[in-house]
């Protein structure tokens, strides 16, 4: 190992260090946020920290699941934004992540058994600067120019639970999905936005904004790849559950799906064949909310095939077979035109429903040439289409709770591959295999008690086309502006063998959080 490669490690954990010992010295503190003076100018800080627990319920038989105690999850973050000048702020924040239970049953034989220890150097602690720092970025805005540069989010779109327009930043589902906040699975990435907003006010149009994003491909998209794929080695307690007959008998009678012999290629970091570029368009027309928008760039998920031998090794957990395959994967170009649209229905408003008016929100896309795998593992390209429609609606349900409303928001979301080749010759992405047409449902239902300390809510996604479903009801407690205790359940179904959420269906699990939040 080089001096150099010791210094940047020693680095790494200096910063690791100084964040929990920030965030250690925070939480001595009363939590009412900090806003200090450097240079005559305000620097304000903030953060939270999470400590959650999870509790696998599955039967330990399973060689991708340990039922009890499976998951000892910290996240931390700690944020600061200073305005050296009235037009100019600069935010920056750190973010520390560690799954503990991949320090703690290191030594344990189930735990080694089922690879899951392979998996300690990326799910164990995230040390990568990619990781630990967060979001870094520069603002200047002055007379409807909005210019911002550095490691942000960019969101779009209207849908909540997945993602359709909101393409700019990846996902990363190391966590699985459970995630204790969201937003941890949004990834911020270097990027330059542009915006300017035109003076406009006339009978049908207001508020009319450009908006263009360019991203420098400063981190490579093979790095930023962080979705769950087959093999505990790598993807640990959340690695898919997957198998394939060999038609013999027991051990031979099938084998285990293990993680991928990867051979991907990616543009490097600030290569042009990694830029990226997108552009927006919105305003208010006719009091709605609407957006055109345009993407051309890398896809963050690559397309994959299967190109060589099987390798097999014989699992220590029950001396069934555990099959390796060769691929060759590569991130295509992700090209797409689409827009959105959210408007109030003031005629829905209903009086005997608490007199709030129901919020209709759309957004589609159509995407040019994207990449497929059909069953000959050949690549081939296919337009496609997606689109989605949901409604945010509050309303009075008096015999269950006569002082607070209840938030119900439905989602329905359709996926349509166009030329779809005979059902013979199907299509695959790199996560499952794509039917000419998906369609898949969300249903969000919350509310709360006791002047909104006490908040239970519902959430229910069912994929109608490949048949699986996940179910997550919680209770939470909000004991004050800075404590909250969560206690919850994840529960995975399907009825489509290896496919869609049934893959997970080993994995229901209740889960126990505590957050403190310093404002």
């Amino acid at each position: 190992m080089t001096w150099r490669s010791n210094l940047a490690k020693s680095v790494i954990k200096a910063g690791l260090g100084t964040l929990i010992a920030g965030v250690i010295c925070i939480l001595s503190l009363p939590a009412q946020g900090y806003e200090l003076q450097v240079g005559g100018r305000p620097l304000s800080v903030q953060g939270y920290i999470n400590q959650s627990v999870s509790y696998g319920t599955v039967d330990g038989d399973w060689i991708d699941n340990k039922k009890g105690f499976n998951s000892y999850l910290t996240q931390a973050l700690l944020e600061a934004t200073y305005q050296p000048t009235t037009n100019v702020s600069l935010f920056g924040s750190l973010k520390f992540n560690a799954d503990w239970a991949y320090g703690m049953y290191s030594g344990r034989s189930e735990w080694r058994d089922k690879q899951f220890n392979e998996a300690r150097d990326r799910l164990f602690i995230f040390d990568e600067p990619r990781d630990y720092i967060n979001e870094f970025h520069l603002t200047w805005e002055n007379k409807g120019f909005y210019i911002r540069a550095g490691k942000q989010i960019v969101s779009w779109g209207q849908t909540d639970g997945f993602r359709l327009m909101d393409q700019i930043n990846p996902v990363d589902m190391r966590r699985g999905m459970t995630d204790v906040q969201f937003e941890n699975t949004i990834m911020p990435i270097w990027l330059l936005r542009t915006e300017y907003r035109a003076a406009v006010q006339t009978n049908w149009l207001q508020d009319l904004n450009f908006q263009f994003v360019f991203n420098p491909n400063a981190d490579s998209p093979r790095e930023l790849f962080n979705q769950i794929w087959p093999g505990n080695t790598n993807f640990g307690t959340w690695a898919p559950y997957k198998t394939i007959s060999l038609g013999g008998a027991y051990p031979f009678d099938y084998a285990y799906m293990g993680s991928f012999d990867e051979d991907i290629s990616a543009p490097q970091s600030f290569d042009p064949q990694g830029y990226a570029y997108a552009l927006k368009v919105s305003g208010n027309v006719l009091d709605a909310r609407v957006s055109l928008n345009g993407y051309y760039g890398r896809d963050h998920d690559p397309a994959i095939r299967v190109t060589g031998p099987v390798r097999f090794e014989t699992s220590d957990f029950d001396g069934r077979q555990i099959m390796h395959l060769a691929t060759e994967s590569y991130f295509p170009l992700f090209r797409f035109v689409g827009g959105t649209f959210s408007k109030d229905l003031t005629w829905l408003s209903s009086s005997a429903l608490g007199g709030v008016a129901p919020v209709l929100r759309a957004e589609a896309l159509y995407a040019f040439n994207n990449t497929f795998t059909n069953a000959n593992q050949e690549f081939e390209t296919h337009d496609e289409m997606r689109a989605a429609v949901g409604m945010d609606w509050k309303i009075k349900i008096k015999p269950l709770n006569p002082s607070t409303y209840f938030s119900i928001s439905p989602q329905i979301y359709n996926r349509r591959i166009m030329s779809y080749p005979d059902q013979y010759n199907g299509l695959s992405d790199w996560n499952d295999t794509v039917k000419e047409n998906t369609w898949t449902t969300t249903l969000f239902i919350s509310t709360s008690y006791f002047h909104n300390k006490l908040q239970p809510s519902f959430f229910w996604m069912r994929d109608w086309t490949m048949k699986g479903a996940m179910y997550k009801p919680q209770i939470a407690w909000e004991k004050d502006t800075s404590w909250k205790y969560s206690l919850g359940m994840v529960i995975f179904d399907g009825e489509s063998t290896g496919h869609s959420l049934q893959r997970l269906s080993h994995k229901d699990q209740v889960y126990l959080t505590v957050s403190y939040k310093f404002f």
